[in-house]
């Protein structure tokens, strides 16, 4: 299990206080990692995520989603971004290992903003909080479920500049 104080800067044998980070964003967003009682809103964010992914070709099942978030929670930080003390979006991560390798890495679950509140200073301040997860642990880190309204070239373009590499674009195939 990784260690979950490590988004306020602190080592990994010292005890959490409770602070969250200001990303010195514009309107006060904030990150920090979920405690138990955030599963719940974290699980609504899911599944709405899920809901513009799939767009009703998957329906997502409400208990093996609520299963994800907290096996994932259990093993890795879940990141949640704030605005003025409301909670906007998160970043569900979770430590893997590829079927071909031994080496761990990180990866998220769901990137998720609420449609509302979505900018690039949100998806930023949550990037940025997740980018120190995984250079605290010393961990790649792979995301897939980023969204937005935008092209996979805009989308490219912004994580480029970010410091991601753009490795693979998810794609589906609809039968109908």
């Amino acid at each position: 299990m990784l260690d979950k104080n490590s988004i306020n800067g602190q080592a990994d044998n010292e005890p959490d206080t409770g602070d969250s980070v200001s990303l010195s964003q514009p309107a006060c967003l904030t990150t920090r990692y979920a405690e138990r009682d955030d599963l719940a809103g974290v699980l609504d964010m899911y599944l709405a995520g899920l809901a513009e992914i799939e767009q009703s070709v998957l329906k997502p099942s409400v208990s093996k989603c609520a299963r994800e978030v907290l096996v994932a929670w259990a093993s890795a930080p879940c990141v949640l971004l704030e605005k003025a003390g409301k909670i906007i979006g998160f970043a569900g991560l979770k430590g893997n290992k590829a079927a071909y390798s031994d080496d761990p890495y990180l990866e998220e679950y769901m990137f998720y903003v609420k449609p509302a509140y979505r900018s690039v200073k949100a998806a930023k301040s949550l990037s940025d909080a997740v980018q120190k997860v995984a250079k605290t642990h010393k961990l790649p880190l792979f995301m897939s479920h980023m969204l937005s309204g935008h092209s996979v070239e805009h989308k490219a373009k912004f994580l480029k500049r970010w410091g991601y590499s753009v490795l693979s674009v998810l794609v589906k195939y609809e039968v109908k």
